[in-house]
């Protein structure tokens, strides 16, 4: 999978830009606030209809606009199409091959994206819900099915927790009702801690190796940590977690709210055993983070035969010669992929030949000695 031509219009700080991507490596240099991360937010937006930087959408307009525009002319395996996200002060709207798709679900498992940049720092340390967040953007872009698990299950939680906020602890509740909510907050509840727990495990059969490669550690595993025992089986599984609910019942009315699911579920790196979060040091989280990518780059493959876009904002400024030279293999492994730099000169010569390179300065952007964008 690849974008051939990316065209936007009042993005960021580009009044206009219009450029060719090569199907390998693209390199922007250029000093930091030029715009580079930009067009990576950019090809992440038109994947995903929204910011990695959780950003709102209006705050992506070029100031002063009433709209901005992104255009991605694409390929993967099944054919060439395109993609659009028109950016307005009242609202958003995704096309696809010049249709308005209006499930979101639906459109980002069209164009998958994988994002390396320094917010992934805070997978592993701001909260649970920044680590579900990101888990959820990875699994469905490859799962439509899951996506829609997680609309329903949102919905059935927001009604289980009015409910529960407005029960009368004088009188008798509406029993039939409640078990409704209930068995269908179960079987959605399983269902995403299934499609989770599954994704988990592919991972961990990268995750090592690749994070091995890269630091020269071993046992970096990825822990799914779920509030409710998930047994072999659907049915088992289900029928465990509903009598959890049950037994909790009380205490759910007490706080007046869901206690169990996968809405409280974590994620974790565990290096040599050990929570990153509290023992790794900040290369190590980087590299954990980055071994994370890699393998999330195989996976997508394993899954449709495809690779994803890999996008890769200031990889390499951390990361000293051997460790950048270990990651090159999976860079060239017929993956689309886009980097930002300051300094071309920390990446691999044989990689920067085998490359499109962009500079960007003041505001411009040149690539092949032409300027490919214009700003007023």
């Amino acid at each position: 999978m690849r974008i051939n031509h990316l065209t936007l219009k009042n993005y960021r700080n580009y009044d206009f830009l219009d450029i060719d991507l090569s199907p390998g490596v693209n390199i922007f240099v250029g000093d930091n606030a030029q715009g580079k991360s930009n067009v990576l937010e950019s090809i992440f937006v038109l994947a995903l209809t929204k910011s990695y930087m959780n950003i709102k959408d209006q705050n992506l307009m070029k100031d002063g606009s009433d709209f901005s525009t992104i255009r991605g002319l694409c390929s993967g395996k099944d054919g060439d199409f395109q993609l659009d996200v028109l950016l307005g002060k009242y609202g958003k709207k995704v096309k696809h091959n010049s249709f308005e798709v209006k499930k979101y679900s639906e459109y980002i498992a069209i164009l998958k994206v994988l994002i390396f940049s320094p917010y992934n720092v805070n997978f592993v340390k701001d909260g649970p819900n920044s680590r579900r967040k990101a888990i959820n953007i990875v699994i469905s872009q490859s799962s439509v099915k899951y996506t829609r698990a997680l609309q329903k299950h949102g919905a059935f939680l927001k009604k289980r927790n009015q409910y529960l906020k407005n029960i009368d602890l004088s009188f008798d509740y509406n029993k039939y009702y409640f078990d409704i909510l209930n068995d269908n907050y179960c079987s959605l509840t399983v269902d995403i801690a299934f499609m989770r727990n599954d994704f988990i495990k592919k991972v961990n059969q990268y995750l090592a190796d690749i994070y091995f490669e890269i630091t020269g550690y071993k046992n970096l595993k990825l822990v799914y940590v779920c509030n409710f025992k998930i047994q072999e089986d659907k049915v088992q599984t289900t029928r465990e977690f509903k009598n959890l609910l049950i037994d909790n019942f009380e205490r759910e009315k007490k706080y007046k709210v869901t206690l169990f699911g996968v809405h409280r579920d974590d994620f974790s790196f565990l290096l040599d055993g050990k929570d990153l979060s509290i023992y790794g040091s900040q290369g190590q989280i980087r590299a954990a983070m980055l071994a994370l990518k890699l393998a999330e780059v195989l996976i997508f493959k394993e899954f449709d035969g495809d690779s994803p876009i890999l996008l890769l904002d200031d990889v390499f400024s951390e990361l000293d010669v051997e460790k950048r030279n270990r990651i090159i293999k999976y860079i060239l492994n017929d993956v689309q992929t886009i980097i930002t730099t300051t300094d071309i000169d920390l990446i691999d010569s044989d990689l920067v030949s085998k490359s499109k390179i962009f500079n960007v300065c003041n505001g411009t952007m040149v690539a092949d000695g032409k300027k490919v964008c214009k700003n007023e």
